[in-house]
């Protein structure tokens, strides 16, 4: 082992089992040695978990996996220090990375004073990460759900995944059909059966915090929202949650990655996410994110408006560029719809200069796309929308009803009305038959012309002479005055 390997700072520890031997007590140390082995047997797997998290993916990686882990300090008893449920430990030529990993399941969540500790001592054995995995959600590995001091994250990196996450990978990574191997492809399906079993530990996003109830009835008696109340803090990052929970069962759904779209800016900072919709929602009272879906028309909009309580669902496309009348670009879009399974849906035209939006049912539409032209317009659309309002009433306030709602609403949209819709393409060019050569003065007099028409004027005697002075001999004009050399 090459010197200044973590490996040997480490005093007790097992290698991770496949079939772990524990109590029916120690269910997170049976998931973690489960999930720890699955990685280390199935470099696909590992790799597109580890990716994300700085660790080396190429070729000539070698992971190894252990748990149960103590590690020697000097100074410091063992006694003394926490006891991480796992080690991974990944090779890369010389190179060594290596991360701690503390797991918990059902309702337990990790507190900020255990993570710090775990933090503190990755920096004293020389780990280059910490790795969280519980029932609460992150939108990215790095977005923790657990804030902690910034100056233990200097030397040390923070990461977090759910444990959904961990199985919607897998159920991706399975259905792809690329595993070749296929005793890997059995060990992948039996760690996705695991996972889903009510034994594991693993829960679903039931509900959102007591923070949300909070918000609810400040906004229902119209008092100011602050941006620094910590209720509001709380409401917005369990929003955050619940949305990164539904990308992942429609991954699950899809067999296709399905991600919430997040901004450059955002994605290295999750504060400024946290802080930007935070300013949104005392601003307009509204919680807002959009998915990322593979092949999709455009990207799923989900949005909460805390006053109207209401769940917003829609897909924006560009209008198609090929029409010549408003009313044709309006049929482009509704006819891509049925209006049997597409219930309750809108179609919103934004238009041209000032002209207001418009709004119409789907089925009002297909009867007559006139009603969404205004008076006088003979522009084509600049936007195209289609809508699903979805009216909670007293459900939006119920943190456990709000969340099975959306949970219904979200995946019908797309099964309903996202994965109908196409985005306009330019339609490929037509095959033209093949024209007999033309001369050089053929050419010149043809382009005279068009210069002629642009100008829309008629071509005056020494135009035509001055083309035409090609013809040398009556034999080279046909009896219909054409040109034939």
């Amino acid at each position: 082992m090459a010197n200044g390997s973590i490996l040997d700072k480490l005093q007790t520890g097992e290698r991770a089992r496949l079939i772990p031997v524990g109590s029916d007590r120690q269910k997170e140390s049976r998931a973690i040695s489960a999930l720890l082995a699955v990685f280390r047997l199935i470099p696909d797997y590992a790799n597109l978990m580890l990716d994300e998290v700085g660790a080396p993916t190429n070729k000539r990686a070698k992971l190894s996996a252990w748990t149960e882990t103590t590690f020697k300090v000097l100074g410091k008893k063992p006694a003394q220090l926490p006891r991480p449920d796992g080690l991974l430990v990944v090779h890369s030529g010389k190179k060594e990375w290596s991360a701690l990993v503390e797991a918990k399941v059902k309702n337990e969540e990790i507190s900020a004073d255990q993570i710090e500790r775990y933090l503190d001592l990755a920096r004293e054995v020389g780990a280059d990460a910490v790795i969280t995995i519980s029932n609460q959600f992150a939108l990215l590995p790095n977005h923790h759900p657990v804030r902690v001091n910034r100056q233990k994250t200097r030397s040390v990196s923070l990461y977090h995944f759910s444990w959904l996450a961990l199985q919607s990978n897998a159920q991706v990574l399975s259905d792809s059909d690329t595993l070749e191997d296929e005793e890997q492809a059995l060990v992948l399906k039996e760690l996705i059966r695991f996972l889903e079993h009510d034994n594991s530990g693993v829960k679903s996003y039931d509900r959102m915090g007591p923070a949300w109830k909070e918000l609810c009835a400040t906004v229902q008696r119209g008092a100011p929202l602050r941006k620094n109340d910590e209720a509001l803090q709380e409401a917005v990052a369990d929003w955050h949650q619940l949305c990164r929970y539904l990308a992942l069962k429609l991954s699950s759904r899809l067999a296709k990655p399905v991600s919430v779209h997040v901004r450059r800016k955002h994605a290295k900072d999750p504060l400024k996410r946290l802080e930007h919709d935070i300013e949104r929602l005392v601003k307009d009272q509204i919680l807002a994110d959009q998915f990322e879906i593979p092949n999709a028309a455009s990207n799923v909009h989900l949005s909460a408006d805390v006053m109207r309580r209401t769940i917003n669902l829609s897909m924006p496309l560009d209008p198609p560029k090929d029409k010549k009348r408003p009313t044709a670009a309006v049929n482009w879009l509704t006819r891509q719809l049925d209006p049997e399974t597409a219930k309750g849906v809108l179609i919103r035209c934004t238009w041209p200069r000032r002209t207001p939006d418009t709004v119409q049912p789907l089925e009002a539409a297909l009867e007559d796309p006139k009603v969404l032209i205004p008076e006088g317009m003979s522009d084509l659309p600049t936007g195209l929308e289609v809508m699903r309002v979805v009216d909670l009433a007293g459900r939006f306030r119920g943190a456990r009803t709000l969340v099975e709602d959306i949970e219904k609403a979200f995946p019908s949209f797309y099964r309903d009305i996202g994965q109908h819709l196409r985005a306009w393409t330019p339609p490929p060019p037509k095959y033209r038959k093949k024209s007999k050569p033309v001369s050089d003065q053929e050419e010149r007099l043809a382009e005279r012309e068009a210069a002629l028409a642009e100008r829309k004027e008629e071509p005056s005697e020494a135009d035509v002479s001055s083309a035409t002075d090609f013809v040398t001999s009556p034999d080279q004009v046909d009896d219909r005055g054409n040109w034939n050399p």
